[in-house]
């Protein structure tokens, strides 16, 4: 901050104007005799407030910034807005609108993936809320001297061995959620005119990251075990791309589990092509058959996979803790970008969360809330049944918390969320998990997370009743 200070004062005195490129991060550092991480930060606090801005192409470096002044409000504000939508597509956009609709009390809602509050944890907490209050200070929480960064990673690697991962605390990087996880991952190592594969059905929100870097986005479609590894070794060879992301294990919106065998040729590939993995398991706590397949990451002989996963669905009291596994040197840069990125670490929700898996009380936990979303599955799929003759199917998912259904072709799925919605429930459309035009028949993504099993019953009846509708308007 003393340096922030310092650079401003000089601005205020114009001895640094617009357009004077400042000193390397190493040069300033060793002029200062401070480490070069101090500089980094500094900077990071001059650029976000906009006293800077960093170039990445030449001329390359760091150079004042000081905006000229202008009084009209909405042309100040224009390039802002246009640098943020700028590849906020209709898809995105359309997603985002219905997930924020998901927490309105006039819809029964399947369009988003929530945690409902009869699934929070509560058995334990009133001790080890007790404990938390001992170790504060005067009995304030907020003063409470706590060290759980280094706690967390380990109760990670132990939880880990289950899934026969075995990983050391170096090689874990603490981060808010899966999202953030792939964002400063993409940050790291991708710049403007890369390219990264993606599954196809994919998230928008994936979509929406790596297209405002100017990242291309290529898909390759699934079969009922996965990728197409034909067609993603073709595009491999054709686009030459950074990174491939999936979600192998219950992947959303499909659900899909990709098979051991496509599983080992995928790793197959990544070898030959030197293209690393990103490998999302934010599902696996999901399981409803004994059935287990290996991660890529346990599978892995050539330190080529980036493992990310968070405690999103099983832990959300105030934190949202992910984390990422990979090689040592990916960890520290990842580090260094969580150190400038997040500045206020959750050491109390940290807390919470350590002594909850320490107590044994995690473990028991996912297994109530398996054997609790297996039954919401269960009904739902009972529900669906009953309507089936309306033209709408499902695969049986073997985990996760939602449905991936298929329409029959005479069934136009935005008809069909138009007309749920009318009648109090929300579905998620198919065509917002795919890029451009529409390559697969009509879709419909149903969540069960966050549904009391008679607003299942109601919301699948006012399903079938919107099916028939919408075909009428065909």
């Amino acid at each position: 901050m003393q340096i922030v200070g310092a650079i401003k004062s000089m601005i205020g005195r114009q001895e640094l104007i617009h357009g004077y490129k400042m000193p390397s991060e190493r040069r300033l550092a060793k002029e200062l005799d401070v480490h070069r991480n101090t500089v980094i930060k500094a900077y990071s606090v001059l650029v976000s407030e906009g006293f800077m801005t960093v170039s990445r192409s030449a001329p390359k470096g760091y150079f004042i910034d000081i905006p000229a002044e202008d009084d009209n409000f909405t042309n100040r504000f224009f390039p802002l807005e246009k640098m943020i939508l700028y590849d906020y597509d209709r898809h995105t956009k359309k997603f985002m609108d219905i997930f924020a609709d998901t927490f309105s009390d006039k819809y029964i809602s399947f369009a988003g993936i929530n945690m409902s509050k009869e699934c929070l944890p509560v058995n334990g907490m009133e001790d080890i809320i007790k404990k938390l209050l001992e170790k504060a200070s005067d009995g304030n929480i907020l003063l409470a001297k706590l060290n759980e960064t280094e706690r967390t990673k380990q109760n990670i690697c132990n939880m880990l061995v289950d899934e026969n991962v075995y990983v050391k605390p170096q090689n874990i990087q603490l981060i808010s959620e899966t999202t953030k996880a792939f964002n400063l991952i993409t940050t790291l190592y991708m710049r403007e005119g890369d390219c990264i594969i993606v599954e196809e059905p994919v998230m928008p929100d994936a979509v929406s990251i790596v297209r405002n870097k100017g990242i291309e986005v290529i898909t390759v479609p699934m079969d009922n075990d996965g990728m197409d590894m034909d067609l993603l070794e073709n595009r491999i060879v054709r686009h030459k791309p950074k990174f491939i992301y999936t979600m192998p294990t219950f992947h959303n919106p499909s659900g899909i589990v990709m098979s051991l065998e496509k599983r080992i040729k995928l790793l197959e590939l990544t070898h030959k092509y030197g293209v690393p993995i990103i490998e999302e398991d934010s599902q696996r706590d999901f399981r409803y058959t004994e059935e287990r397949i290996p991660s890529l990451y346990s599978l892995d002989r050539y330190k080529s996979v980036v493992y990310i996963d968070s405690f999103t669905m099983l832990f959300p009291y105030g934190i949202k803790t992910g984390y990422v596994i990979g090689p040592t040197d990916l960890v520290k840069m990842l580090g260094v970008l969580v150190s400038l990125d997040e500045i206020f670490i959750d050491n109390i929700g940290d807390f919470l969360l350590n002594e909850y898996i320490e107590r044994g009380l995690m473990k028991e936990h996912a297994i109530e809330l398996a054997t609790h979303y297996k039954r919401k599955r269960d009904l739902m799929c009972c529900c669906l049944d009953a309507i089936s003759d309306k033209g709408i199917t499902y695969d049986k998912p073997r985990g996760g918390v939602l449905l991936w259904c298929s329409l029959s072709n005479d069934i136009s799925e935005k008809r069909v969320y138009e007309e749920a919605e009318k009648r109090g429930v929300l579905v998620m459309p198919g065509f917002v998990f795919y890029l451009d035009k529409y390559k697969g028949k009509g879709h419909l993504r149903l969540c069960f997370s966050n549904v009391s099993d008679d607003e299942i019953k109601r919301g699948i009846a006012l399903l079938g009743e919107a099916i028939d509708a919408s075909k009428r308007k065909v």
